[in-house]
């Protein structure tokens, strides 16, 4: 029997879970830093609300018909479609997720060292300076950020096995509440920090010469740029390019309203990713240091603020806190198809399953790691590589063949499934699956 959901406010939870984590409260500030500010939050709003919230919409109910693993789903819904599109789409998915779990983890297991460092700062004895010090000596070491990933591979592991509504969704109402009020928590404590004006203009206005409108020319380059990173990034916050979309949409009941739970789901990834600004950018802009610190900005730049504030020991135990409780629930959502897929195809127990995704993942993320620490060189840091090449590119291509496939195939099945459409949303979610984001993709990977 498949496994479903206990709870309409567990469905929406869980996968607002998956949506936030790292690629909100690490990767959304950093982006935003190093891109303009209010620009690219400017173009992630228009990607997220144009072209988000409609393949978030399509890809729920498209699992919710479906009801099987990422690779099947094609030939249920249309049996008379080649399977061609399960072995693409599927390839694609099973590697976006393998490859951003590969780099995920290691990041998780710097979050979980900063939280134990950063609480043995505030109650324990003997003090950890946590600076730029730190940070380079604990990426440069293979033993110690292997024994901080397997910690964290091993809780995800133990959630997971426990099923979806005694382990995913159960988790999912414990924590998010306790995330949300954290993340509001600090950023209203931000916005009345003094010396915080000018990272909040910075953040809240877009400044056009960003997008590329030049004072006496359009620089369309930059502007496409701009606009993949700010759609790459919105694929990568919502989820949709690793088939958690797709599965926890399956797991969904009958008569489940998928429109409403999308728009939920939508408006808390998006809350999160401007409150996880508010934190990070005023508070880099209040010390005048430099807003484009890159991935080291939370691990680096943070630290060396926190340290300067009164209670700054209780901050930073609280925004590692933070960060860790979004990336375990992102990295649960992230594993979750693959071991849907495995019990499916092999017909395996959830914990054996389990454990075979697990143990394949960790065989990549010791090849990355061993890259990142410079243990083997394999004339690339893959761990750049790979961050780069799914937020940028593979999201993207999977994105593609989903949309082609339910825009072309199955859109009216899917619209039938959503029920009580006007004519207005029938139209505009056709043209998006059909031709809006197939053109935007294809134009933005040529000309980017």
């Amino acid at each position: 029997m498949r496994a479903t959901w206990g709870s309409k406010i567990g469905f929406i939870l869980a996968t607002a879970g998956s949506a936030i984590g790292l690629g909100n409260i690490w990767r959304f500030p950093y982006l935003a830093a190093q891109n303009g500010g209010g620009a690219f939050l400017l173009m992630y709003l228009l990607c997220v609300i144009f072209l988000g919230y409609f393949l978030l919409t399509a890809k729920l109910a498209f699992g919710h018909i479906a009801k099987t693993n990422f690779m099947d789903g094609f030939k249920v819904v249309k049996p008379d479609v080649s399977s061609l599109w399960g072995k693409i789409g599927g390839s694609l998915t099973l590697f976006n997720i393998f490859a951003v779990s590969s780099i995920y983890v290691i990041i998780i297991g710097w979050t979980l060292s900063y939280c134990v460092a950063a609480v043995n700062n505030l109650v324990g004895a003997a003090k950890i300076k946590i600076d730029e010090n730190l940070f380079t000596s604990l990426t440069s070491s293979y033993g110690e950020q292997l024994f901080w990933i397997l910690l964290c591979m091993t809780i995800a592991g133990l959630i997971l096995m426990k099923g979806v509504k005694s382990g995913i969704e159960k988790v999912s109402l414990y924590l998010m509440p306790i995330l949300f009020f954290l993340l509001l928590f600090m950023a209203g404590w931000m916005l009345f920090s003094p010396g915080t004006k000018n990272g909040f203009i910075y953040l809240f206005t877009p400044r056009w010469e960003e997008l590329g409108f030049l004072k006496h020319q359009f620089n369309w380059h930059q502007f496409s740029h701009l606009t993949l990173l700010a759609l790459g990034q919105a694929i990568y916050s919502l989820s949709l390019g690793l088939g958690t979309c797709f599965i926890y949409g399956s797991y969904l009941k009958e008569g489940s309203g998928i429109k409403k739970s999308a728009f939920w789901i939508v408006l808390l990834d998006t809350c999160v990713a401007i409150l996880a600004s508010m934190i990070v950018i005023p508070a880099v802009f209040a010390f005048d240091l430099q807003s484009n610190q890159g991935p080291a900005l939370s691990f680096i730049t943070l630290p060396f603020v926190f340290d300067k504030m009164i209670g700054g020991s209780f901050f930073m135990v609280a925004f590692f806190m933070l960060l860790f409780l979004g990336a375990l629930t992102s990295l649960i959502s992230i594993y979750e198809p693959a071991i849907n897929l495995v019990m499916e195809k092999l017909h395996l127990t959830r914990t054996k399953s389990t454990l075979t995704v697990l143990g394949f993942n960790l065989i990549l993320v010791l090849i990355v790691l061993a890259s990142f620490t410079h243990l083997l060189d394999f004339g690339k840091n893959l761990f750049d590589l790979v961050d780069y090449t799914t937020g940028t590119y593979t999201m993207g291509a999977m994105i593609l063949v989903y949309c082609i496939f339910m825009g072309w195939r199955i859109s009216p099945r899917l619209l039938r499934n959503l029920h009580n459409n006007k004519f207005i949303f029938k139209a505009y979610f056709r043209f998006v699956l059909k031709w809006l984001t197939p053109a935007v993709l294809v134009i933005l990977f040529f000309s980017a």
